[in-house]
């Protein structure tokens, strides 16, 4: 009874182990990627705007890229999604 018990003990800590472990794996998240970055972003009217100019420009959607150019002088990226 006690060889049970204990082969029983040793699955459940497996089974949470490899639970937790794929859990940290699974919710990295995905970075977006750009198709084309059309101009500045204005500091006023950020992601709003930059969106709006490229759903104009036949795109999916838009965004102020923050990384491409610097936090000073982010970027309007525009996106077509791959679905």
């Amino acid at each position: 009874m006690d060889t049970t018990k204990a082969y029983v003990t040793i699955f459940l800590v497996a089974i949470l182990t490899i639970s937790v472990c794929n859990y940290n794996v699974l919710a990295m998240p995905v970075l977006q990627q750009f198709d084309r970055c059309i101009g500045a972003c204005s500091r006023f009217y950020g992601n709003m705007q930059c969106y709006d100019n490229c759903r104009k420009l036949k795109y999916d959607g838009g965004q102020c890229d923050f990384v491409t150019k610097s936090e000073n002088l982010p970027e309007c990226c525009c996106y077509n999604n791959q679905n």
